[in-house]
């Protein structure tokens, strides 16, 4: 719900917000979760959790995704993540500063460097 909030944050940065979501959640709740916090951003439903997994954020062990996010490039290249996010109450706004950070991070790496120009 925090994300919904900062969607103008991530604007500012050049990015767009995506959500993915997958089983054990079905699509009907995704759906009704989206419904009830009037979220705007689109929220993909991976079924058969192929993107999940493909993205790393598929625990087998726990035979459902990780609370976590993944940052693409416009190639659609990983360029930040983390599996584990803060799940505790009032976390929010601590998680949307940090994938905010790496976000800004990823993109201070892959920007071309500055040319000095010599005179």
């Amino acid at each position: 719900m925090e994300l919904q909030g900062r969607q103008e944050d991530f604007k500012a940065k050049g990015a767009a917000l995506l959500v993915l979501g997958s089983h054990p959640e079905t699509m009907e709740a995704a759906r009704e979760q989206a419904s009830s916090h009037h979220i705007t951003y689109p929220i993909l439903y991976d079924r058969e959790t192929d993107a999940t997994r493909s993205l790393g954020l598929w625990s087998d062990h726990m035979e459902m995704p990780w609370m976590g996010y993944v940052i693409l490039d416009k190639s659609g290249r990983i360029v930040a993540g983390e599996q584990q996010i803060d799940e505790s109450i009032g976390s929010g706004p601590r998680n949307v500063d940090r994938i905010l950070a790496a976000l800004e991070k990823s993109r201070e790496a892959t920007a071309p460097a500055s040319r000095v120009l010599e005179r």
